[in-house]
């Protein structure tokens, strides 16, 4: 017998994954880029490349009190 439910999803390719560590030491960020990444992401955890860009832009977006 066919299980057809597993037969119907289709596959989502699930986006890598990344520690902290990993992203600081990339070449896809800057120096001042990587800065904030210190500050903004949490050991152990870990995000999607798009993730860590937003991370970044909603910080540097934040106004300063």
């Amino acid at each position: 017998m066919v299980d057809i439910e597993k037969e119907d999803k289709p596959k989502v390719a699930e986006k890598p994954r990344y520690t902290k560590e990993q992203f600081l030491s990339s070449k896809q960020f800057t120096a001042a880029q990587k800065d904030v990444l210190v500050a903004v992401l949490r050991d152990g955890e870990t995000y999607t490349t798009e993730q860590a860009k937003r991370m970044v832009e909603v910080f540097l977006r934040t106004e300063v009190r």
